[in-house]
Parts: C-alpha cells; sequence; structure tokens
C-alpha cells in the first residue's frame, strides 16, 4: 500500500533600504515550509510501506488477533476492518489542515462502493473521510486508526471481488490560524491539490471540485467539461489529453456561475485531427477567467479559443506555448487578455484554399471592445502550402492590441520591421484598431 506525500517550499531573499547617509539591513524574509509526514508507532516514516488489516472488536464475523501486512483478508457484508494506525507529522513551520482520502485503488473498484470509510484521531469519535484533521507548526497526531465496514446491504455480485491495492493518502494545506497579514483569514480559501494519475481519479476528483495534480499523462476518454473553479497542476510528465475523435480537451460553456480554469505546469494536448478541434474552449458562459502558468495548449484547430455568445472573459497566460491553426482566437465582445513571456505558433497546414488564409491570433469578426497585451512574446506565423498564415488578424472594430518586447517569425525566420506590416491582417471594419508596438502606436490603412 502506497503512502503519498505532499510538500511545498518557498525560498525567500534578502533586502536591504537606503537612506542618504546611511544603510539599514532587513531581516532576510523566508517562506515558510509544509511538510507532511506519516509515521508508525515507533515514530519511524512509513514511506513506501505496507499497512496490514485487523478485525474490528465489533464486526459479525469471527475475531482474530490481526493480520500480517501481505496476509489477505477476506470482508462479508457487516464486517469491519480497522487498518494498523499511523500519525501524522507536521514537519514544516506553518500550521497545516489535512484530510485523509482513499486513493490509487486496484482491482474492482466496484467493491469499494459498499465500504463505508471512517476514520478517528485517538479516542475521539469516528468521523468521515472528508472531516479535516489540524496540526500546528512541529505537532505529531495521536494515533489515527482508519475503519472500513462493508454495507450489510451489499449483495451477491460482489462476491469474489477484490481489490488488490489501495492508498492512504494524506493531503495538507495551509491552516487558517496565521495572524501576521492586515487579516487573519488570509489563508481560509487554501484549497487542496489531489494528485491524479488515471482517467478514473482524474473524473472523481473533477465531479468533486477538487484540484488535481497530474503525476503522468492522463487520457480522457471524452472531453473534459469544467462547471466550476478547477486549478490542474502537473508533476513530471504531466500531461492531459483526449482520443483524436474528441473535438477538443476542456470545455467551458452553459455555465451560470463564475468559473476560474487553473493550468499550471501541465501540458494539454488536443486533437491532431479532425475539423475544428480545440485544445481550451469557451463559448455561451459569462464571468469565465483563464489561467496559464508553465504550460502548453495545442489542438489541430484552434489553441485557446474564446467562442461566440460569452460575456467578461479574461485569460491571463505567463510563460506557456499556444499552438494551433490559431494559437488564440476570440469570437466574444470584451474578451480582456494578456501573455507574457509565451510562445504563441500558428502553423497553417491545410490544403489550399483561399478560404484557408488565418493567424496566429485572430479577433474575429462581430466582437468589439476586445484587449489584448502580449509582453516579451515568440509570436510565429507558419504556413506549409499556399494558403498565407498571418501573424494576427483583427476582423472587428473597437479592438486594443499592446505588444512590448515581443519578436515576430515566419517559417522560422524573424521578421524584419519594415516587413511587419504584410503579416497583420487589418479588415476594413477594423481601421479603428490601436495598436502600439513597444510604445508606438502603429498607423492603420
Amino acid at each position: 500500500m502506497a503512502i503519498v506525500l505532499c510538500l511545498a517550499m518557498l525560498i525567500g531573499t534578502t533586502f536591504a533600504w537606503f537612506t542618504d547617509s546611511a544603510s539599514t539591513a532587513v531581516n532576510k524574509i523566508q517562506a515558510g515550509t509544509l511538510d507532511v509526514q506519516l509515521l508508525d508507532e515507533n515514530g519511524n516514516s512509513l514511506e513506501g510501506q505496507t499497512l496490514a488489516w485487523q478485525k474490528a472488536a465489533s464486526a459479525t464475523a469471527d475475531t482474530s488477533s490481526g493480520t500480517t501486512a501481505n496476509e489477505e483478508v477476506l470482508w462479508e457484508p457487516g464486517c469491519t476492518y480497522n487498518l494498523q494506525s499511523f500519525k501524522i507529522k507536521n514537519n514544516g513551520n506553518l500550521a497545516l489542515k489535512y484530510k485523509i482520502v482513499i486513493s490509487g485503488i486496484a482491482g474492482d473498484a466496484e467493491l469499494n462502493e459498499v465500504i463505508d470509510w471512517t476514520y478517528k484521531v485517538g479516542n475521539t469519535n469516528p468521523a468521515d473521510l472528508s472531516a479535516e484533521g489540524h496540526l500546528t507548526a512541529g505537532d505529531t497526531s495521536d494515533f489515527i486508526t482508519i475503519t472500513g465496514h462493508m454495507q450489510e446491504s451489499a449483495g451477491n455480485e460482489y462476491q469474489d471481488k477484490s481489490i488488490d491495492g489501495i492508498a492512504i493518502t494524506v493531503y495538507a494545506t495551509q491552516d487558517t490560524v496565521e495572524y501576521d497579514s492586515n487579516t487573519n483569514q488570509y489563508d481560509a480559501q487554501a484549497e487542496y491539490a489531489i494528485p491524479v494519475a488515471t482517467a478514473d481519479e482524474l473524473a472523481a476528483a473533477l465531479a468533486s471540485g477538487d484540484d488535481v495534480i497530474l503525476t503522468a499523462p492522463v487520457q480522457m476518454p471524452e472531453v473534459v467539461e469544467v462547471k466550476g473553479d478547477i486549478t490542474i497542476y502537473g508533476e513530471g510528465e504531466g500531461k492531459l489529453l483526449v482520443p483524436d475523435n474528441a473535438d477538443r480537451v476542456i470545455n467551458i460553456t452553459d455555465n451560470t456561475e463564475p468559473v476560474t480554469l487553473t493550468l499550471s505546469n501541465v501540458d494539454v494536448v488536443g486533437p491532431t485531427t479532425g475539423a475544428y478541434t480545440r485544445g481550451v474552449s469557451v463559448y455561451g458562459t459569462t464571468d469565465v477567467t483563464i489561467v496559464a502558468d508553465n504550460s502548453s495548449v495545442s489542438a489541430n484547430y484552434y489553441a485557446l479559443n474564446i467562442a461566440s455568445a460569452n460575456e467578461n472573459v479574461k485569460a491571463v497566460v505567463k510563460n506557456t506555448t499556444l499552438t494551433g491553426w490559431c494559437a488564440f482566437q476570440t469570437w466574444s465582445a470584451g474578451t480582456k487578455a494578456t501573455f507574457e513571456n509565451c510562445t504563441l505558433i500558428g502553423n497553417n497546414t491545410f490544403s489550399y484554399s483561399s478560404w484557408n488564409n488565418f493567424a496566429t491570433v485572430v479577433i474575429n469578426e462581430g466582437t468589439t471592445d476586445v484587449e489584448l497585451t502580449f509582453k516579451d512574446c515568440r509570436i510565429e506565423a507558419n504556413q506549409t502550402t499556399g494558403n498565407k498564415q498571418y501573424l494576427m488578424s483583427v476582423r472587428a472594430s473597437g479592438a486594443k492590441v499592446t505588444m512590448d518586447g515581443c519578436t515576430f517569425f515566419a517559417n522560422g525566420t524573424e521578421i524584419a520591421d519594415e516587413d511587419l506590416g504584410n503579416y497583420l491582417n487589418i479588415y476594413s471594419v477594423a481601421s479603428d484598431l490601436v495598436l502600439t508596438i513597444d510604445g508606438m502606436v502603429i498607423p492603420i490603412n
């Protein structure tokens, strides 16, 4: 049984203040650490260890003195088993809150549907696994006992099924006990992130509204529908994929409440074939915010697509690569998007047609009041057929585009300043475009 540990460390720095006659050093600012560890009864780490089950005294079946870690136990309706007790230690210097999750189920996962899980700390009353625990800095919990009870209503369909392995995972985040800010609730919204490595685990976490960490490439069987605030982190080979017969990876549509999608250190890999594919797509929704940092989004057609019928869409994209026929497109009025230290790549590989001229960045027809800002970005326009691939196409009035410190490339070659206009496709209706490059307002013909 794997034990998964999560930790996070931030490192501070040193500052100094100066006057006209002297200087005074300010103490080093050291960010706190969050470090949770599981211990056995002797205080030894349980990382990589296997825990044993023991028949609870209240079980309806025959009791026993317990099992070894590798011994199989037989479950039946009404029986109750206790897992070998362990402790949780807060090795960090910040208070933390934690919750315990049964994860990594291998074998007949449906057997888990008829097992009720609870836990207790010391002699406290049993609590549902969703209940939070709390530890101050450097503190260690009392012994924690996890109990599994097989429901009496479990029928014959569960006979001979087995769960070949599970993981007891403890997730920790900051606790709301600090008083060194303007408000004593500054970390009240700290969220847990659940490590997932399979499509089933990711689907379950998203259904529960949990933030997730992709610890391995995860291919979902269908489009990922986002209906609430969610953060997807990547770790190592963290990738999110869908089959090529899906038309997009992440879909945000028809939401009635504000939604924030955050991508951090994750690769969203869209379909490489098919028509009108998307990486991340937003349609028919109000108050959407997309945040991406140190990530990538790709698709055969549109990487980041703000479709029509949206209101108040914002995108904040940093240190991220967007790749598609169109890297970023908006078809919704009032879209506000900023890109910093990003690479936007537009690849026009489609068979020749006068309709297939397109651009890496598109403000499409019918929109108004779109504002895009690019800082220290690389914007590429690549074409392998006779179709024209522009850097940017503006097809609506009232747009404002600001570019600072950006570089522009066509088929791998940097575009000279005097040739840049050849790669901008400005419709006549967009003659009021305010285009500013490195502080200079570019006149539009």
